[in-house]
C-alpha cells in the first residue's frame, strides 16, 4: 500500500509541477500585439564599427632567388597605428631562422637593408613563416623597396618587390 501511496504523491506533484506554471503564465499580462505591417521598425542600435574598415592590406608575392625552391609571400596590413608585416613561405631547406629584412631599391638591383623583420621560423615540413609590427611610417612611400629571405651565409634565397606603397586597395 505504501508504493501505491508513493506513486500517487509522486503523480500528483508531477501535475503540480505542469499546472503551476502554467496558471502564472495565464495571470500575466496579455502579449503584446503583432507588429503593423505600416508601422515603421523599431529603431534598432547602429552596428558597431568594423575594427578591420581602416586597414589596408597589401600583398607582395615572393620569389625564388639562386635556386633555392623556396617561394612565399609578404602580406602588409597597414593602419594608422602600424604596420603587420606577416611573410609566409615554402621550400625551405631545413628546420632553423631565417634571417628577412626590407631592402631600398628592387629584387633586380638589390640595396642596403632599410628594415630588418623578425627572423622567419623555418619549420621540418619546409614551411616558414615571421610576423613584424612596424611603425606606420617606417617605410617611405615614395621609394621603391623589396623583400628579401636570407639563407645560410646571408645568401638570398627569395625575394619580393613592393609595388606601389601609396596604391594599396582597402580591405584587398
Amino acid at each position: 500500500m505504501r508504493a501505491q501511496s508513493d506513486i500517487r504523491s509522486a503523480s500528483r506533484l508531477f501535475a503540480l509541477l505542469l499546472v503551476v506554471p502554467l496558471m502564472l503564465v495565464g495571470c500575466g499580462e496579455a502579449p503584446p500585439p503583432p507588429p503593423d505591417a505600416e508601422d515603421p521598425p523599431a529603431e534598432m542600435e547602429p552596428e558597431p564599427a568594423d575594427p578591420m574598415e581602416d586597414v589596408i592590406h597589401a600583398t607582395t608575392p615572393l620569389s625564388e632567388v639562386n635556386g633555392s625552391g623556396v617561394t612565399g609571400e609578404a602580406m602588409a596590413m597597414h593602419s594608422d597605428d602600424a604596420v603587420v608585416m606577416v611573410i609566409d613561405v615554402e621550400g625551405l631547406p631545413e628546420e632553423g631562422e631565417y634571417a628577412v629584412h626590407i631592402h631600398e631599391g628592387t629584387c633586380a638591383e638589390g640595396g642596403p637593408v632599410a628594415e630588418p623583420l623578425n627572423p622567419i621560423m623555418g619549420l621540418g615540413d619546409g614551411t616558414g613563416t615571421s610576423t613584424t609590427t612596424l611603425e606606420p611610417d617606417a617605410i617611405p612611400e615614395d621609394e621603391p623597396h623589396f623583400i628579401q629571405v636570407h639563407g645560410e651565409g646571408g645568401t638570398p634565397i627569395a625575394c619580393g618587390d613592393i609595388e606601389g606603397h601609396g596604391d594599396y586597395e582597402m580591405n584587398g
